[in-house]
């Protein structure tokens, strides 16, 4: 019979669906579609219910051996989302000391994070030191004003106001350029291509060189046209330029920001190589980032402006704040605000203290995705890709780029810095007089005491 025919075909396939981890699921209810009452089927006898059975006591089997993995599943996948929480995320409450480290003095020196540790710098020469303290390279130089930027492996450090700019990687010194004007502001790209502002008698100077002082392109600038340059800084592959100006309009002092390219793209456009420029009427804007390859932050004294440039600019998001900016950090995906916190403390919370700060953090595209007030008053902030870490008198706070608070605690004695290590739980502390690398931990409450 027709119906008998079908019903093998059923058990056959539903058999080889099994087998084949097919759509088990469709099968099953294409079978008991058929036989959802075999009593109403003329066909129906013993062994049609022995092979039901049968077909029913697989499935359950079936059925639990995929329930069996999907908890086995949820509980390894849960459990490592805990344990990552708990050692990335969690509240700690205490730390204990690595290493007693070789930096000191650290009052009197300046400090940049660099390939997961510490570049030490001063007047008189540079240190790059490892986790431990421990010295990897130094160099001597006689400097007035050094100042510092780090682009991957690459670090340079300009005499401001005088005329040397030294390029070191991690083995050390790569070269040292004498510049024909004083500089007043140096920037570093990823293969140690640098740009330098340059202050001639009349003329300013926006100068492009490779790693080794060999001067690659020249801007000219004057006061009376495109303004006087104030900031400056390199994309990450060092073919992309974007520079701050200060000109005078009529008896107004207006801001402009201008973007070159000296890749292919550039030089095809012009021969300056400017891709386009915007000019700013109710702001100031001391500082330009990349913040990555392709995207530019303008810090202005009242907002910050965020430009995309593949090849050419664009503007993406501007946000306008009405309180004053204390502070200014970012890292590839966000942008930092710290500011005066005006909010008033509610009559039913009179007796709390107001927390001096606020923090904002936005993404590139100008969302807010957190806020939180900083209760204390540092000195000293800085972002990685993660966290965001705070330093004052003898207080540390670090944060989640999640608003989390991770790390609170309160030392013995004044702390000028807190800098990471690129490991979650270690942190080198540096001191007046002295340093510490340490490790976060949790501590109870019999430790405490």
């Amino acid at each position: 019979m027709k119906k008998d025919v079908d019903e093998k075909n059923i058990d056959v396939q539903l058999k080889e669906d099994k087998i084949k981890g097919g759509k088990l699921k469709d099968s099953i209810w294409k079978y008991f579609k058929i036989r959802k009452n075999p009593e109403q089927n003329e066909d129906y006898d013993q062994d049609d219910e022995d092979d039901e059975n049968d077909v029913n006591e697989a499935e359950n089997n079936i059925d639990l051996s995929i329930f069996v993995r999907a908890l086995i599943l949820v509980l390894v996948v849960g459990g490592g989302a805990f344990l990552l929480y708990y050692f990335t995320q969690s509240n700690y409450n205490g730390y204990e000391v690595v290493e007693n480290t070789n930096v000191k003095n650290s009052s009197m020196l300046d400090y940049t994070v660099y390939q997961n540790s510490l570049l030490k710098f001063s007047k008189d020469g540079a240190t790059y030191v490892d986790e431990k303290g421990e010295a990897v390279w130094n160099e001597t130089y006689a400097m007035k004003m050094p100042s510092v930027d780090v682009c991957g492996k690459y670090i340079a450090i300009a005499d401001l106001n005088g005329n040397d700019v030294y390029i070191f990687d991690e083995n050390g010194k790569v070269s040292s350029t004498t510049m024909p004007y004083a500089i007043s502001d140096v920037a570093v790209a990823s293969q140690g291509e640098f740009a330098v502002i340059l202050e001639g008698d009349k003329v300013n100077y926006i100068n492009l060189y490779d790693k080794n002082g060999e001067q690659i392109s020249e801007i000219q600038t004057t006061i009376n046209q495109s303004g006087y340059p104030m900031d400056v800084d390199l994309s990450f592959d060092g073919e992309k330029l974007f520079t701050s100006y200060l000109y005078i309009d009529g008896a107004n002092i207006k801001n402009g920001l201008a973007a070159y390219n000296f890749g292919p793209v550039g030089v095809n456009e012009n021969a300056d190589r400017l891709m386009g420029g915007y000019q700013l009427d109710d702001t100031v804007v001391p500082k330009v980032e990349f913040m990555d390859n392709n995207t530019i932050c303008a810090f202005g004294d009242n907002q910050f402006i965020i430009y995309a440039m593949k090849e050419k600019p664009s503007e993406k998001a501007k946000i306008e704040f009405d309180r004053e900016i204390k502070s200014v950090i970012f890292n590839q995906q966000y942008v930092g605000v710290i500011m005066e916190n005006d909010e008033e403390v509610k009559e039913d919370k009179e007796d709390e203290k107001k927390a001096p700060y606020i923090l904002e953090l936005y993404n590139t595209n100008g969302r807010k995705v957190m806020s939180k007030k900083i209760d204390f008053s540092y000195e000293k902030v800085r972002m990685t890709d993660k966290e965001i870490l705070f330093a004052g008198g003898n207080q540390c706070r670090i944060y989640t780029i999640k608003g989390g608070l991770k790390f609170n605690y309160s030392f013995n004695k004044n702390v000028v810095d807190i800098i990471p290590t690129g490991y979650s739980r270690r942190y080198i502390v540096l001191y007046e007089n002295d340093s510490e690398v340490i490790r976060l931990k949790h501590v109870g409450e019999q430790e405490k005491q």
